[in-house]
């Protein structure tokens, strides 16, 4: 007992000298790329995986122009980019089809709010309830959407293993575009078309996007190839719902991830969305100085 109260006295007594008490889980090979960083900031990124000079610029100085990757380097990119735009020149009834939580929700905005941006109507937005419906997709849900003469269902933070709702889609003649980041488990679903960075054979350089930034990466790929007329760039108005997803959905802020965090948190600051401001009033939360832990406590739970 005694020996235990001196080593507790011992580790209080450093604790007032360094409050700084840093895991040493690093080698010196480790540091060769980030020499010029003050020896506390190496440690500090040694300790979040980041031992490369190029990964650290990233986290510590995001830039939108230069660390954001080509959507196209994405797995299936081509195919659900050409099915949409498809779909838009036809005025075929699209469904987004988002999960209910704080990143599902989010990405069903980001969809919404491009169709309505460049003018298409022939789309809803869908919702399952939590305690009748479930997570993902769902039997009864699709065939609604038979009986509606729905033509595409794309699906925001669900459907990697909803093999049978999509087959009942296929029956119907709906193609299914799942756009998720979960891991697949065993045979994926026959959809028309999956984006999930996380799927096997997907070369995409970074696989750790939440739905919603999945979401993005498709709303940047539409842009790139559809001819809509729209001022380079404007999707950066979309990255507050991406900010808040990333964060929200507690996925590592690294890569993209930080990145799309770091913007979005300055979109955020600046949104004008009624629903985001009046819930800002209602917490006594000042939206221009919105921080990731007023999204992760505050925001995110509400």
């Amino acid at each position: 007992m005694l020996e235990f109260l001196k080593t507790k006295v011992n580790y209080i007594s450093v604790h007032k000298m360094n409050p700084y008490i840093l895991r040493e889980t690093y080698k010196d090979e480790d540091k060769k790329e980030l020499e010029e960083y003050p020896e506390l900031l190496q440690e500090l990124l040694i300790n979040k995986g980041i031992t490369a000079r190029k990964d650290a610029d990233i986290f510590l100085n995001p830039n939108y122009d230069e660390h954001l990757h080509d959507p196209f380097l994405m797995k299936d990119m081509d195919k659900v980019v050409d099915r949409i735009l498809g779909a838009i020149s036809s005025n075929e009834k699209i469904i987004i089809y988002s999960d209910y939580d704080c990143d599902g929700i989010p990405g069903g905005v980001l969809l919404h709010d491009f169709f309505k941006k460049i003018g298409y109507k022939n789309f809803e937005n869908y919702i399952p309830h939590r305690h009748e419906e479930g997570y993902g997709l769902n039997i009864s849900a699709i065939e609604k959407f038979g009986d509606d003469k729905v033509d595409v269902l794309i699906s925001v933070d669900c459907g990697i293993t909803d093999v049978v709702p999509v087959e009942k889609a296929n029956e119907l003649n709906i193609d299914v575009i799942i756009t998720d980041h979960h891991l697949q488990n065993g045979v994926l679903p026959k959809a028309y078309a999956i984006l999930n960075p996380k799927q096997k054979g997907d070369s995409y350089p970074y696989d750790m996007l939440c739905g919603t930034g999945v979401v993005f990466k498709l709303v940047q790929g539409l842009i790139k190839k559809g001819d809509f007329n729209l001022k380079k760039g404007w999707e950066k108005w979309w990255l507050d719902m991406v900010g808040l997803a990333t964060i929200a959905d507690m996925v590592p802020l690294t890569g993209e991830n930080r990145v799309l965090a770091y913007y979005g948190l300055q979109v955020l600051r600046k949104s004008r969305r009624p629903g985001l401001m009046q819930l800002c009033r209602k917490i006594y939360l000042k939206q221009m100085y919105i921080t990731e832990d007023d999204i992760g406590f505050m925001i995110a739970p509400r």
